[in-house]
């Protein structure tokens, strides 16, 4: 563990350089995309020792990144570098495409101590890829000291209630001599475990559609909402419906004295006053074609339809910025307008802890998908508001749903890549319809 933890310390320095990596296209690109099998699945392998390990097309540190390995993971190379030019380790095609340069970011080398410290893989079949963790009093990331390696120093403060996600813990020894169980950030840093409690994170999930659902759907977004009984003179209240329940409608409705009613079945009917509709839409983008993905946000309702062409295949709710109408510049107003899709990450590398939630900050959120507007959607552990507008302006999910997103968005995330470029090779992106 000794020399592990000395790993780490060169894993946080050089994050904060590779966190200056980003999924576009460079100026100048002087050495051509060359033409290379695509290694085997049961070949050897290359481990990223930085928070970024950038994955680019060509063998060139000026070449277009297309997404990156984080800390920790490893994927298939080829048996030998195709070129050691501008990288001493080499330059190594990876699975299924690209190169890494093993020199600073990743090794060959797969026994290198920040592989064996960092080796918790994400778990993609679930909602969360990793623990997750909130601080239940102002406290401290702390760093390993270099002057010994069983002791911690403390790096900058951290506020109650931020979040992370733990992918390790550590016995060690504050300034003071102080004994401290250590909880392991992603970045390999430290929190202290008695600090931290497990992350309530919401159970709410939207509703796939097909031949035995579809739209009309409405969501209960507030407290004391009933179903109604409409078989006698006047509406009758019947038994209440939970918080964030999911109601599937007919279609059809009533009005009685000013109200609208919608059916749920025979029986029983919702005040449209009490919930969040969504109904089946007939006008669609001029974009739309064929059966191209895209997702439909309103900001005024909260709500996400994802469709493959013009077939609605999954419905939920979201928040917003709560500035929603707010002026485009607002720093809490969800941006309108039709926005490609230009990358995914397993967890939001790089994003500023302090600007993804009011007053606290929060790391390694969840399954995202980075917008052309500078935004991104992608899941929340930290509140369970969906439907309100809550946050600065990114569009926040279920970490259920944002994961459900993540996984039918495409390009698919390659075996053992962090990140990836967003745009598919029959070049169609995820189109984000973001409207009123």
């Amino acid at each position: 563990m000794v020399v592990a933890l000395v790993a780490l310390v060169a894993l946080s320095g050089c994050s904060r350089r590779s966190n200056e990596v980003r999924l576009e296209k460079p100026d100048d690109e002087d050495v051509p995309i060359p033409v290379v099998p695509v290694p085997a699945e049961g070949g050897p392998r290359l481990g990223a020792i930085a928070n970024r390990a950038p994955i680019v097309d060509r063998p060139s540190h000026r070449g277009t990144v297309l997404g990156y390995l984080h800390a920790g993971e490893t994927v298939a190379r080829a048996e030998q570098p195709f070129t050691r030019v501008g990288c001493s380790g080499g330059w190594y095609a990876i699975r299924p495409v690209g190169f890494v340069c093993a020199e600073s970011t990743a090794t060959t080398d797969l026994t290198h101590p920040t592989l064996t410290a960092m080796s918790l893989k994400p778990k993609f079949g679930e909602a969360l890829p990793y623990t997750y963790a909130r601080t239940t009093r102002d406290t401290s990331i702390y760093e390993v000291d270099p002057a010994s390696d069983a002791r911690v120093r403390p790096l900058s403060p951290l506020r109650a209630r931020s979040g992370l996600a733990v992918v390790g813990s550590w016995n060690a020894t504050d300034p003071n001599g102080t004994a401290l169980h250590l909880a392991m950030m992603t970045d390999g840093h430290f929190v202290d475990t008695a600090d931290l409690e497990t992350a309530a994170t919401s159970r709410f999930a939207g509703v796939e559609l097909g031949e035995r659902t579809e739209l009309p759907m409405a969501f209960v977004v507030k407290r004391g909402v009933r179903l109604w009984s409409l078989t006698g003179d006047e509406p009758a209240p019947k038994a209440a419906l939970d918080y964030h329940e999911r109601v599937a409608l007919t279609g059809r409705f009533r009005t009685i004295g000013g109200v609208t009613f919608w059916a749920k079945n025979e029986h029983e009917w919702v005040r449209e006053r009490d919930v969040t509709l969504v109904r089946e839409r007939h006008d669609f983008p001029a974009f739309v074609d064929g059966d191209q993905k895209w997702i439909d946000v309103s900001v005024i309702t909260g709500t996400l339809v994802a469709y493959e062409g013009k077939k609605p295949v999954f419905v939920t709710l979201v928040s917003v910025g709560k500035d929603r109408l707010g002026a485009p510049e607002s720093d809490a107003a969800t941006r309108r307008g039709e926005f490609a899709v230009v990358s995914k990450q397993v967890t939001f590398v790089g994003a500023d802890p302090a600007t993804l939630a009011d007053g606290v900050s929060i790391y390694d959120a969840p399954w995202a998908l980075g917008l052309e507007s500078g935004q991104s959607l992608f899941g929340a552990y930290w509140h369970d508001r969906f439907g309100i507008e809550h946050g600065p302006g990114n569009i926040e999910l279920s970490p259920s749903d944002a994961a459900r997103l993540f996984r039918w968005v495409d390009p698919a995330l390659p075996d053992g890549w962090h990140g990836v470029s967003g745009k598919p090779r029959d070049g169609k992106p995820t189109i984000v319809d973001v409207r009123k």
